[in-house]
């Protein structure tokens, strides 16, 4: 198998709000504040949000990055 064939997440899950986006000060990693914004929206359905969680984890950081000006830039 081919390195460029295994899956990576993307780097952008790792690092905290406030280095990946200029217009938050929050020091929460992103993966934990999309996970906390999950959890508020579906009643802390821990199972819920767990299968919400997976597609982030092989999407690109373009698409997270864009999830999160969508749904935590406030």
């Amino acid at each position: 198998m081919a390195e460029s064939d295994i899956a990576t997440e993307p780097e952008v899950l790792n690092i905290k709000m406030s280095e990946a986006f200029d217009w938050s000060d929050d020091k929460t990693i992103v993966r934990d504040a999309i996970w906390n914004h999950i959890m508020e929206s579906n009643e802390h359905n821990t199972d819920e949000t767990e299968k919400a969680m997976m597609p982030f984890l092989s999407d690109t950081d373009d698409n997270v990055r864009a999830y999160c000006e969508k749904n935590l830039k406030k």
